[in-house]
């Protein structure tokens, strides 16, 4: 009868050795994360950041006659001050600007590029003969000084490209901002017909500098 009283005292001591120690501690971790997608803005004023909406120029001109918008924040001697494209990017790889006319509300066909007359008159093309010779209208862009790089063909009059075409960039901080002048100039053939004409350019502002603007 001991023989047997021992075995099973021995069983129960094995079976108490066997089993897990719980540690004095435990832990869980919550995890929290959030992205913050690329983004661009662009205004045409500081104090406006709009989207779409530019700035508005007109002038009265006679057959014969150029009238010039600046590119420079201010009046060009015979004409007036252009638009500004105030632009911030959060993408560290910096951003780029195209440009591509936009007459008559719409992108990519013949007459983008042109100034549509409001009734009868001859549609006036994208070009640099600027001299009241021929009637014509051309559009360059320069820097405020915020180290923006401009394409050289647009750092002078140059055609209204008809697809998106880059023309200004900047390479990437944590945050870049720009200031862009944007300049337009028109001249009046001596046989243009009296009548009113429209001409738009769209500026879009994206992450990235590659040389496709995309």
């Amino acid at each position: 009868m001991k023989k047997i009283l021992i075995a099973g005292a021995g069983v129960a001591a094995l079976a108490v050795a066997a089993m897990p120690i719980l540690g004095v501690s435990a832990d869980v971790i919550d995890t929290v994360q959030i992205t913050i997608d690329d983004a661009c803005s662009v205004a045409s004023t500081s104090s406006n950041p709009v989207e779409g909406a530019g700035a508005n120029l007109s002038a009265t001109m006679i057959n014969g006659s150029t009238y010039e918008w600046a590119a420079a924040g201010t009046a060009a001697q015979d004409g007036g001050v252009g638009g500004s494209l105030y632009i911030t990017c959060n993408d560290a790889s910096g951003w780029n600007v195209t440009a591509q006319g936009y007459s008559g509300d719409q992108a990519g066909i013949t007459d983008s590029t042109k100034m549509i007359p409001e009734s009868d008159g001859t549609a006036i093309p994208t070009g640099t003969s600027l001299d009241g010779t021929v009637s014509n209208w051309a559009f360059k862009i320069a820097d405020d000084n915020t180290s923006a790089n401009i394409v050289s063909a647009y750092a002078t009059w140059a055609a209204v490209p008809g697809s998106a075409t880059k023309i200004a960039s900047k390479t990437g901080t944590a945050v870049s901002n720009g200031h862009i002048y944007t300049g337009y100039k028109v001249s009046v053939g001596p046989t243009q017909q009296a009548d009113t004409y429209t001409g738009k350019v769209k500026y879009v502002v994206s992450a990235g500098t590659g040389s496709n603007g995309s």
